[in-house]
């Protein structure tokens, strides 16, 4: 795997599906499709962009390309695996034939699965683009070829427990992922990450601290103190990689907990505005209600007969989601 530093002044575009307006994602949308089935309409390359709240698993078992992660080429061959977290400006140049799988979740759903994780070192596994070439023929490429494969047919059959299954094989690539980043030898480092902005570093530093906090609502400079930048510093790094400040990232991140609440429990408004940190109740609804358009309950009425805490949710017969939420549109193909 090769790499080298790309420069494109061009402004850098957000997508829900690629070349569509930006939208919010739903709680637990999650898509798969193999890679000939969207690269084929693109010619096999995407241009960079980045996506609000999608995060890509792509496992590359044939041919090859480049990707493009944050102002930096990395080169890889197949077998490769391949993660970019959400709001990170990626693109990708397929040579023609390449096949794979495309593995798109929103924020919301890998919250989810990183909540059950006992292991906080998982909430890391995703924090920055990473590209691995596998040993053909090896335990690690079969265990993961086996992993997307089950996703795939997961998401296609629709059966009972089908949400369940998913998150579980969602868990095992995450756990994949950690372990090949700690299976790099330190010589071996610049392949996982070559040439990753400083930007992009702090933020992955960034993202498992405001993971931790955003219920005690520190204030940007608390989170600059314990990175050892200054608020400044934070801030431009944070509007240059995800287009948010650094208090946007974090008031993301409690409307991202908000509307779990709202949907998947039966708590009252009080009580979930005191989980978040709001002392006052009052207070909880504006500011949700600023965010959102509406408020609390009607973000609730509007999502009645949602599951349980903890319980898996199904889909219809659409196959956008595991929430049957609609949101693949265009019948067939996933944000990349």
């Amino acid at each position: 795997m090769s790499a080298h530093s790309v420069h494109d002044r061009e402004p850098i575009p957000r997508y829900w599906l690629y070349g569509e307006p930006p939208a919010v994602p739903e709680l637990r949308f999650v898509h798969i499709e193999t890679i000939p089935e969207r690269m084929r309409l693109y010619n096999w390359e995407v241009r960079p962009h980045r996506h609000d709240g999608l995060s890509h698993a792509l496992l590359v078992t044939d041919g090859g390309g480049v990707l493009t992660a944050d102002g930096v080429e990395v080169v890889f061959r197949a077998p490769a695996l391949i993660v970019v977290p959400a709001q990170v400006v990626h693109g990708f140049r397929f040579d023609p034939g390449t096949d794979g799988h495309v593995l798109t979740m929103s924020e919301g759903f890998l919250a989810g699965v990183l909540g059950a994780a006992p292991e906080a070192e998982l909430r890391e596994a995703p924090a920055l683009p990473r590209a691995w070439d596998l040993e053909a023929g090896s335990d690690e490429a079969a265990a993961l070829e086996r992993c997307f494969a089950d996703i795939r047919r997961e998401f296609r059959a629709h059966h009972a427990g089908r949400a369940s299954a998913i998150s579980a094989q969602v868990m095992l690539l995450l756990v994949a992922a950690l372990r090949l980043a700690a299976d790099r030898r330190p010589d071996e480092a610049g392949r996982d990450g070559p040439g990753v902005s400083p930007d992009l570093r702090l933020l992955a530093r960034l993202r498992p601290m405001i993971d931790e906090r955003f219920g005690q609502h520190w204030p940007v400079e608390r989170y600059a103190a314990a990175l050892g930048v200054t608020p400044g510093r934070l801030n431009a790094a944070c509007r240059r990689v995800t287009g948010l400040s650094t208090l946007q990232l974090v008031h993301a991140r409690l409307m991202l907990e908000a509307r779990r609440s709202l949907i998947y429990t039966s708590h009252g408004m009080a009580e979930i505005g005191y989980a978040l940190g709001f002392e006052d109740p009052a207070y909880f609804s504006r500011f949700f209600s600023k965010r959102e358009g509406c408020s609390p309950q009607a973000f609730r009425r509007a999502h009645a007969g949602g599951p349980a805490e903890g319980g898996p949710a199904e889909s219809d017969a659409t196959g956008g989601s595991i929430d049957g939420n609609g949101l693949d549109r265009t019948g067939g193909g996933s944000p990349q």
